[in-house]
């Protein structure tokens, strides 16, 4: 996408060389060419040229600056073999000689360093071969693409796609996702852990580790460099890199000591949460089951790095901020009129509207240990989900994301364009869905099988898969990719821990001191009060634990003022201060008012509490 540049360097033969906006990158192409130019895609480009000129090229242009800019050439050559190399550098010159080298090394070379470097990596389980249904072929090439994700010059950075959805026709340079995103990188690292590639998933945490803000987050998605591309804040993108530590802690992987940067990132979360500001879809933000899975589970994890490295204090509180949300995930997410669990509520004071959008959030609650498979809520959501989001395509069944989906090709087939379209099934939710399965005791053979059809015979899955009649003036073939972005890492990591979770018996992705502590969740947790979670009501019953940027004191009221108290404010060892108001005996309809008095002064806030029936 623009604003790039296209140059015809003046060389025998010449060179086509283009450059990425502000000089990110360079890539030259050096072969045995006649001529080049240089123009503007689908304006003044090759093709355009040759389609004008009734396939002469006439033009000689070399250069085309400070937009789409698009590149070709004429052989000159007739007959015979040739080859091209593609060379890719930091300037046009490490380019070209990137290139030269690879032309001077050749074809063969390169196939035979490819293959000696292909036998020195881990080879697929066998298990894992045995039960897909197709041999191992879509479980290879997953594994395949998985590592060509990685950039070589920014280790253990993995983009989502080496793709850009709809690129053809959305052409602003925006919507890329050769870019990084801590949720797509742990999917991918996860997924080559279970397929026993331990050091890339090393690789990819230290790569986090790097790039973590001081603040504890990381950009919404960013180049390898770490340069932010989209700059929004998404919870269970701070949450996914702790997870991804601990899964390689359980592999007894870790190469570091990791707390200190678990700890800012587990800080950051308890500060932000329970609401995100956009969930894992990017387009809307509340609270989400599964942005809540992730932090939750990573709170609890994190607890336990914290006691080991004497943290208690900081653990304890990371454990009674999860132990919280957890307890509020039915009020906050579960539509109990309908018996579903919804996408997103805006409002923790009241349960999700009527019109809350129907999703398939509430799989990463099974799949992360919080809820158990056979739990009724997620058994009446997994019939609400299938009834409306479920449909049956020649391969197998798949799964759009929420209802009310636009993102995908418009209802003629027309490409997507940002604000117009309607969702298509997605391949991974199938993937993902069948982890319940497993959990219930369901075969999931039908789901491998599926997924294999969706990847075709290019065995590459891709984001979303066509779900309406055949359109083949468009491409568009029922039950196979759309224009989407493919192969999309996310995918093919879901086909392979859905391969492994077969072969094992096992849930990977499951945390398993979530899964101990919420079999038997703590009573009647306090609700945890903080300026970015400004709740107006609490449960009779429960007591209030009001967390604070800054030493002080809170005084507080249950009568309006006519009696008050104070409470100290309590260091957690995490720079923040916490007071716990005793409100466990205020009968509901009371009002409990505080405010906080700091080193510098009061606050100037009253804040008021309504004491609320029990749900």
């Amino acid at each position: 996408g623009p604003p790039n540049d296209g140059y015809i360097l003046d060389r025998d033969p010449p060179v086509l060389v283009l450059r990425q906006a502000e000089g990110v990158a360079w890539i030259a192409v050096v072969g045995p060419f006649e001529r080049g130019l240089a123009g503007y895609l689908q304006s003044s480009d090759l093709l355009v040229e040759l389609h004008d000129t009734d396939g002469r090229l006439q033009e000689s242009w070399d250069e085309a600056t400070a937009g789409n800019a698009a590149v070709g050439g004429r052989l000159g050559i007739l007959t015979g073999a040739f080859q091209v190399a593609v060379g890719f550098g930091q300037s046009g010159d490490q380019a070209e000689e990137a290139a030269r080298q690879a032309l001077r090394r050749g074809a063969r070379g390169a196939q035979v360093d490819l293959a000696r470097a292909r036998r020195e990596l881990p080879d697929l389980p066998a298990n894992m071969v045995r039960v897909a249904g197709d041999g191992g072929a879509l479980a290879r090439a997953s594994l395949t693409v998985l590592r060509s994700l990685e950039d070589h010059t920014h280790q253990g950075g993995f983009v989502a796609a080496p793709a850009a959805p709809w690129g053809e026709h959305v052409t602003d340079g925006d919507q890329v996702y050769h870019l990084v995103w801590t949720r797509d990188l742990y999917q991918v690292a996860t997924g080559l852990l279970a397929a026993g590639d331990v050091i890339p998933a090393q690789r990819a945490l230290t790569y986090l580790l790097d790039r973590q803000r001081p603040d504890g987050g990381w950009p919404q998605n960013f180049r390898l460099d770490g340069t932010p591309h989209w700059n929004g804040r998404e919870l269970d993108e701070i949450a996914y890199p702790v997870l991804l530590a601990w899964r390689l802690g359980v592999a007894d992987a870790l190469e570091t000591d990791v707390y200190p940067a678990v700890r800012r990132a587990l800080r950051l979360i308890v500060t932000t949460g329970p609401a995100t500001e956009l969930d894992r879809w990017e387009d809307a933000g509340g609270i989400s089951p599964s942005s809540l899975a992730a932090a939750i589970a990573a709170l609890v994890a994190g607890a336990e790095w914290g006691e080991d490295a004497g943290d208690v204090t900081g653990a304890d509180h990371f454990r009674r901020v999860a132990d919280y949300w957890f307890d509020r995930l039915e009020a906050w997410s579960y539509l109990r009129a309908y018996r579903h669990f919804v996408r997103l509520n805006a409002d923790p004071d009241h349960p999700p509207p009527p019109d809350a959008a129907v999703a398939l959030e509430f799989v990463e609650l099974v799949r992360l240990g919080l809820l158990a498979a056979q739990d009724p809520r997620v058994e009446h959501s997994l019939t609400t989900a299938d009834a409306v989001l479920r449909s049956e395509l020649p391969g197998g069944h798949a799964w759009r994301r929420y209802v009310g989906d636009t993102y995908g090709e418009k209802s003629d087939g027309s490409p997507w364009r940002p604000g117009a379209g309607v969702g298509r099934p997605w391949p991974l939710l199938a993937a993902a869905r069948g982890h319940v399965l497993l959990g219930r005791g369901d075969p999931v053979a039908e789901t491998v099988a599926a997924l294999e059809t969706f990847a075709g015979p290019e065995l590459l899955l891709p984001e979303q898969v066509w779900d309406a009649e055949d359109d083949p003036e468009r491409g568009l073939v029922r039950g196979r990719a759309t224009g989407s972005a493919a192969p999309l890492g996310w995918a093919h990591a879901e086909y392979l821990k859905l391969l492994a979770a077969v072969a094992g018996s096992s849930q990977p992705d499951l945390v398993d001191p979530a899964r101990r502590r919420y079999a038997a969740p703590p009573p009647d947790p306090a609700f945890v009060w903080h300026s970015g979670h400004d709740f107006k009501t609490f449960l009779a019953g429960r007591r209030v634990l009001l967390q604070l940027p800054r030493r002080g004191a809170v005084r507080w009221s249950g009568d309006g003022w006519r009696t008050f108290a104070e409470i100290p404010l309590a260091s957690t060892g995490l720079d923040l201060w916490i007071a716990e108001l005793p409100t466990q005996t205020a009968p509901p309809g009371v009002v409990v008012e505080w405010t906080a008095h700091y080193e510098d002064g009061w606050e100037g806030v009253n804040h008021r509490l309504t004491c609320a029936a029990p749900d």
